[in-house]
């Protein structure tokens, strides 16, 4: 049986080059100073595998703390100001003239001039997520300027700078090291695991159609092998690779830059984490082992390419990465992983390719998805609507459906399974009669996550339907949430004449809480949202004056259940 490839013509990443060679001034002579006077330490990579996306900057360590100056890597003017309650939390971006932009995020606070102008815009908005686009020229920074203070906002689990450099023109994101910022890594990259992928019906590995992953062994500081096994392909093959590198002077598990597969002396693939677009980021659940992630926790990265994978940061693949085994012979396979300091380390491994080997193809099921076009299935109950590249690949799609339990309301439809991901959001329709009519605005579509907390999504009826979208298969029921939000004074007192800002703790263990605001004596006060600690912080800014106030705090959840907290104080 011959293997049967799938051409993909990767029109986007021609333009994508010719975009992104516009940038003014070459790596090497863009003269950047660092944006921190510490030591470059760091705990995350360009390019690292993160959830549903790849790591744009660098995380820069800042010794466990808060607060180091953080200055302007070159002369600039301020572009765009961020505030979000994950992600960046606050950020800055300074645009040079060199054709770079500059990132800091996760900061704990902004320069004056900055801070003031974020401040206006925020109560000219009446929120505190805001994101600001000042006009050029407007807040100017020399070189070695201090811009800001590092923090822990966003997303961040720990104090530190995510540090990013873009191309002014296209946005992409550029690896920072390539601009000769210097971290100490004389370490070589770690290679855990070998994976071989079946890619199509007919193709064995030790007989069964499925992966089979083989634990490394170290022989040397940078040389690996393969636990002793005889290992027997035929068919349509794909490699796969897990790896980590480690820098000095920190135990993260980082990111490397480069990954090349060689099968009998010949690449067969190669990538570099040089630039990419946030664009493409998302097919990093295509680029990496997404099944793997879900079932075993790690993260292979595959060296063969799906038939919907955009990504551009492939420097050659031949014949999309699929090797097809037909004649009976002994191969030789070979990694070669490198960091971004020339540290090199290599796996070794060898296998024979056995034409006796013959696997039937399974029963695909009775309803196929394909990547490539629109997919609609219905069911009692239930209608899904699935966009074309929606899907890397053609699935056999499964569904059923169970009883409920916890807080859900009828059944738990079953879509699919939680290992197989989506690239675009898909549509769900749920129709339900049990439901009371007084009910139906408290009700929603959630999911149910492995530690017992509910992930909603916004919900509406047309009909009887409740309609909901979705960028993950799984399990998914209709929870009715009747209950309010959890307000309480954390740091508050009645005389708060000498603090600098008072806080309340909230959350909503149900659908969770979708909008808060403050007013005191009337006039609307910015609270600032800290989602880590499920914090909502006023910093006294000057707009209270001195005096007797009323404070009312309101707090609504993703169905509008509000809860309201009526405080008096002294300022």
């Amino acid at each position: 049986m011959g293997c049967l490839r799938k051409i993909v013509f990767f029109l986007g990443f021609t333009l994508l080059s010719l975009s992104s060679s516009k940038a003014q001034v070459p790596y090497s002579e863009a003269n950047f100073r660092a944006p921190l006077d510490i030591p470059l330490v760091l705990a995350g990579t360009f390019g690292e595998l993160r959830s549903n996306h790849f790591h744009s900057g660098i995380d820069i360590k800042t010794k466990g703390k808060e607060g180091f100056p953080i200055l302007a890597i070159e002369d600039g003017y301020v572009s765009r100001v961020k505030t979000n309650t994950g992600g960046y939390g606050k950020a800055l971006y300074l645009t040079h003239y060199n054709g770079y932009v500059s990132v800091y995020a996760h900061l704990q606070r902004f320069h004056s001039e900055i801070a003031s102008y974020l401040l206006h815009e925020q109560y000219e908005k009446k929120r505190f997520t805001v994101d600001l686009f000042p006009e050029a020229y407007s807040y100017n920074f020399k070189k070695g300027d201090t811009i800001a203070w590092t923090g822990n906002t966003g997303s961040s689990t720990a104090p530190h700078l995510h540090f990013e450099i873009r191309d002014a023109i296209t946005q992409e994101v550029i690896n920072p090291l390539l601009f000769g910022f210097k971290a100490k890594d004389t370490t070589p990259p770690t290679i855990n695991s070998l994976h071989i992928y079946p890619l199509d019906d007919h193709a064995v590995i030790n007989i069964p159609n499925d992966t089979l992953r083989v634990s490394t062994r170290k022989t040397s500081l940078n040389t690996y092998d393969i636990d002793s096994m005889n290992i027997k392909v035929n068919g349509l093959i794909g490699f796969g690779i897990d790896v980590v590198d480690q820098l000095d002077n920190a135990p993260n598990k980082n990111g490397v830059y480069s990954i090349e597969l060689f099968i009998d002396s010949s690449l067969i693939y190669k990538h570099d984490m040089e630039r990419f677009s946030f664009s493409e980021t998302r097919y990093i659940n295509s680029f990496m082992d997404y099944h793997a992630k879900k079932k075993h926790g790690y993260r292979p990265q595959k060296s063969f390419i799906d038939p919907h994978n955009n990504l551009s940061i492939y420097e050659y693949v031949k014949e999309e990465g699929g090797i097809c085994f037909e004649t009976q012979g002994s191969h030789k396979g070979e990694y070669v992983i490198k960091d971004l300091q020339g540290n090199t380390s290599s796996l070794f491994f060898d296998f024979t390719s056995d034409t006796s080997l013959y696997e039937s193809p399974k029963h695909k099921g009775d309803c196929v998805f394909s990547y490539d076009q629109d997919n609609r299935y219905e069911n009692q109950g239930i209608e899904l609507s699935v966009e074309r590249n929606s899907l890397y690949n053609d699935i056999s799609f499964s569904y059923k459906r169970r009883k409920s339990h916890s807080e859900f309301t009828g059944d738990i439809h079953c879509i699919h399974n939680e290992e197989t991901p989506v690239h675009l959001p898909y549509s769900i329709a749920l129709t339900i009669d049990s439901i009371k009519e007084v009910l139906r605005e408290k009700s929603v579509i959630c999911t149910q996550s492995d530690e017992n907390e509910y992930l909603c999504l916004p919900s509406e009826w047309h009909d009887d339907t409740l309609r909901a979208k979705s960028r993950e298969f799984g399990d998914f029921g209709v929870i009715v949430d009747t209950i309010p939000p959890n307000l309480k004074p954390k740091h508050f007192f009645e005389d708060m004449s000498d603090e600098i800002f008072m806080s309340f703790t909230f959350d909503d263990p149900l659908t969770g809480v979708s909008t808060y605001n403050a007013f005191v004596d009337g006039e609307w006060v910015l609270l600032e949202h800290d989602p880590k600690n499920k914090t909502l912080i006023h910093y006294f800014d000057g707009k209270i004056s001195r005096g007797q106030h009323e404070l009312l705090i309101v707090v609504k959840d993703l169905v509008n259940n509000e809860k309201r907290l009526k405080l008096e104080f002294v300022r």
